[in-house]
């Protein structure tokens, strides 16, 4: 035997119990395997993934509020101050991570990386010109540049899809998760902030909230089916990570929270915001929003958890 626990043949060493004849035990000495269910080389490109999601998402919803001249100016500037931070800790986030071929055997497409670079700089720009006309009040041009934006936003998207695209069970499964999981998070944020700034003033329109409240459904409901085909479909390999906890797929604990807490969840509260606006219930439906938002914020920690440590695009 090797004083490293292994014997001759790289076998763990093991010894005969003292007392009971015939029986085995496991040397003390050795140490059991690490499968801690967190993949933390992957933590920040969760961080980023979220920081762009809401962003895009957010802008584009604000955009398409902002453009039916639905919401008010001071509204628009608030959610403006409120998606450039988000746009400008996404790009930090971006800075400090440097290329990589894989995250703790998660394999990444790094010919993917520069685009992507390129694009989540372009979109700080856009949302920082939209900034400065929202405080401005030039409504036409603000909604100009919102559209701009949000395309750009989709843009980087698509590229950020393409660089965690690989193991996954498709390039167009990544790309859908990523684009309505940002239009999940950019309906849950506006309404929310909408509910506030209602609150300053009982004399705004109800519908906006109503329509946002309807949108975070319509979304989540498509988030829903999204989530079923990446958990049913097989990922093109699965990484040889940290994060690995050793069972399937659909026995792992992460997997239930996420479509329980991150997705039926927040539909649910949802559509009690929803009733609680048509009858101008806002401070009800603020309340509920931001218990569904937290929820979402949740159930999409988890999805980037479980995709990074086990190729599925939940």
């Amino acid at each position: 035997m090797s004083p490293s626990g292994k014997g001759s043949d790289g076998a763990p060493r093991t010894a005969r119990h003292p007392s009971v004849p015939g029986t085995l035990t496991v040397d003390p000495a050795i140490r059991a395997p690490d499968h801690r269910g967190v993949n933390s080389a992957s933590l920040p490109y969760t961080v980023l993934l979220l920081l762009i999601e809401l962003a895009v998402g957010s802008l584009a919803v604000l955009t398409i509020f902002d453009g039916r001249r639905a919401v008010t100016a001071g509204y628009v500037k608030a959610a403006a101050l409120t998606i450039l931070p988000l746009a400008a800790f996404a790009l930090w986030t971006w800075t400090s991570l440097g290329p990589a071929e894989a995250l703790d055997g998660y394999a990444l497409a790094t010919s993917w990386y520069g685009p992507t670079g390129i694009a989540l700089g372009a979109f700080v720009v856009a949302s920082g010109a939209h900034t400065i006309a929202a405080l401005g009040e030039r409504q036409a041009l603000e909604v100009r540049l919102g559209a701009a934006g949000s395309a750009i936003g989709i843009v980087a998207l698509v590229l950020l899809a393409g660089l965690i695209a690989p193991p996954a069970w498709s390039y167009a499964g990544v790309l859908l998760s990523v684009v309505v999981s940002a239009s999940v998070l950019g309906a849950g944020l506006m309404s929310m902030l909408w509910g506030h700034w209602y609150l300053t003033s009982g004399r705004l329109p109800k519908e906006p909230m109503e329509q946002m409240a309807l949108l975070l459904i319509g979304a989540l409901l498509v988030q829903v089916v999204l989530v079923l085909v990446g958990a049913v479909l097989p990922a093109r390999s699965v990484p040889l990570s940290e994060g690995a906890i050793g069972v399937t797929l659909a026995r792992n604990p992460a997997l239930w929270l996420r479509v329980g807490v991150g997705l039926f969840f927040p539909v649910g509260v949802a559509y009690l915001a929803y009733k609680a606006a048509t009858i101008r219930g806002m401070m009800s439906a603020t309340g509920l929003l931001y218990i569904a938002l937290g929820a979402i914020l949740a159930g999409e920690v988890l999805a980037r958890g479980l995709l990074f440590s086990t190729g599925a695009a939940v």
